[in-house]
Formats: C-alpha cells, sequence, structure tokens
C-alpha cells in the first residue's frame, strides 16, 4: 500500500502506461507504508519509483514521463530510477519492500 490518494496513484499508473507501458515499475521509499526504514512520508516527501525492463530506445519516452509528472497536478514530487542503476542491496529492499505500480511482479514485490 502506497501513502497516496487513490486519484493520486491512478494519475501516476496512467502516466506510466501512457509513456513506457512495457516496463515494470515498483514504488519504494518513504511512501510505501510497509517500507522497513523511517516512520512514514512527511508532507514533502517525494514518491520513488525503480523501474524494470528501460531499454536504450526509451530515453525520450522516460524524459517524456519525468515532464509529464513535474507538470501534473500531483502535489509531491516523483523520483524515478533505472533499476539496474540501484545498489544490489536497495535494490533488494525494492524487490522485496516496493509496491507494484504496473507490469509484472519482480521476485516478492507487493501489490498496488
Amino acid at each position: 500500500m502506497l501513502e497516496l490518494t487513490e486519484s493520486q496513484q491512478t494519475q501516476v499508473q496512467h502516466l506510466l502506461r501512457l509513456r513506457l507501458p512495457h516496463v515494470s515499475a515498483l514504488a519504494f521509499g518513504s511512501r510505501v507504508i510497509a517500507w522497513p526504514f523511517g516512520h512514514g512520508p512527511k508532507p514533502y516527501s517525494d514518491l520513488d519509483i525503480a523501474i524494470w525492463g528501460l531499454k536504450k530506445t526509451d530515453e525520450q519516452a522516460l524524459a517524456n514521463l519525468r515532464a509529464d509528472l513535474e507538470e501534473s497536478s500531483l502535489p509531491l514530487r516523483v523520483d524515478l530510477s533505472d533499476a539496474q542503476d540501484l545498489s544490489a542491496s536497495l535494490r533488494e529492499l525494492v524487490e522485496q519492500h516496493g509496491v507494484l505500480l504496473q507490469g509484472k511482479p519482480i521476485r516478492s514485490a507487493s501489490l498496488a
């Protein structure tokens, strides 16, 4: 589960599907209720999303997604990361405790 309203989560998922329909995306960090570190989000906390399955040809789509999220009505910042760029230990935490926003489950990720 995420510390987002249903409409905020729907908006994020819609933009992900629009720009990168072939990837898997997991939310992680303080906005994930079961995240093992921290005590929930602060009002200014961002939403962290790790993305699996990005291709070299996705650079423009990823840039467009970042712009779409910035220009959206979401009252929070969304930070997108290529899962392959995360440290092995953080990637493992995301796989275990992250919330699936789109795509196929990555190991033991929770469903949104």
